[in-house]
């Protein structure tokens, strides 16, 4: 689609241009991976003039995040420079694996110079952000094998299965996040929390898929969705989806948002997601 149909399309149906909306998403995103990776019993955060760090203290590069650049008009290069040695050094004394997650329109424009600068290379590919609205009739979300069960998290038991799911669907290391969401229970489990976890299987007793929704910056947006590879394309991430997208719609909620993986990109454009603009990665090489 052309830039100006694709603007018009958004006006349509989000009532916001573009620009307005990458601001929107881009700053929900980034409330919402510092949210979660402040969550751990070891995390840590780092807050300077332009840029927050959080670091949940396992050795997993997208549970320790850099996130944004929003340095005030009028910073120096300089000021900028020792700022960025400053996260360096923050994720250093954790002796973590990170990554800088940096937003669609950092301040200032020329951060990739400065951290090339620092030894931080351009880390592909970028992570497309993606939205959808909720407006529509909840009847158009798409159905799936009544067979599937779909529930909220509601015991340690879920959350268990939770942390097992999503340890074997993103592969991390061994030994590494093994108790991640019964470590903070109430953060899935209360009413009061921004994030509402969901699980689906053939019954509740083995949970095989997860997702939740997290509100952050005014707006909802999927996160943490995961099937074990054994149970992939069986129709339960589509049976978490929908649950998750007809639980935010209840809320009141006009548009959500989400950021896709390469696998998760397809199913996400089934259920109506355009793709909005990319966030992109930076992160120390590793040797060998």
């Amino acid at each position: 689609m052309l830039p100006t149909a694709f603007n018009e399309e958004l006006i349509k149906q989000f009532g916001r241009p573009r620009d307005e909306l990458i601001h929107l998403v881009d700053r929900h995103t980034l409330t919402v991976q510092a949210w979660l990776s402040s969550r751990s019993p070891q995390a840590a955060r780092f807050e300077g003039l332009g840029v927050k760090a959080s670091s949940t203290g396992f050795k997993i590069p997208l549970l320790n995040l850099a996130l944004g650049c929003n340095f005030p008009a009028g910073s120096s290069e300089k000021d900028v420079s020792e700022e960025v040695k400053a996260v360096i050094d923050f994720f250093a004394k954790r002796n973590v694996p990170w990554y800088w997650w940096m937003s669609a329109q950092p301040s200032p424009k020329l951060i990739p110079q400065i951290l090339e600068e620092h030894g931080l290379a351009y880390d592909v590919p970028p992570l497309p952000a993606m939205i959808a609205s909720l407006s529509q009739d909840k009847s158009s979300f798409s159905t799936y094998d009544e067979k599937i069960q779909v529930w909220r998290a509601s015991s340690t038991a879920d959350l268990q299965a939770a942390s097992r799911i999503r340890r074997t669907a993103f592969e991390f290391p061994e030994n590494e996040a093994m108790t991640y969401f019964e470590d903070m229970p109430s953060n899935w489990l209360d009413d009061a929390s921004p994030a509402r976890l969901f699980l689906a299987g053939k019954d509740e007793t083995v949970p095989v898929s997860i997702g939740a929704v997290i509100e952050g910056a005014g707006i909802p947006g999927i996160y943490v969705m995961a099937t074990l590879p054994e149970h992939h394309r069986k129709g339960y991430g589509k049976a978490v989806l929908t649950r998750l997208l007809s639980e935010a719609a209840s809320s009141g909620s006009q548009m959500i948002a989400l950021t896709a993986s390469e696998a998760g990109f397809a199913l996400y454009s089934q259920f109506g997601f355009l793709h909005l603009f990319d966030f992109d990665f930076y992160s120390i090489p590793r040797s060998g």
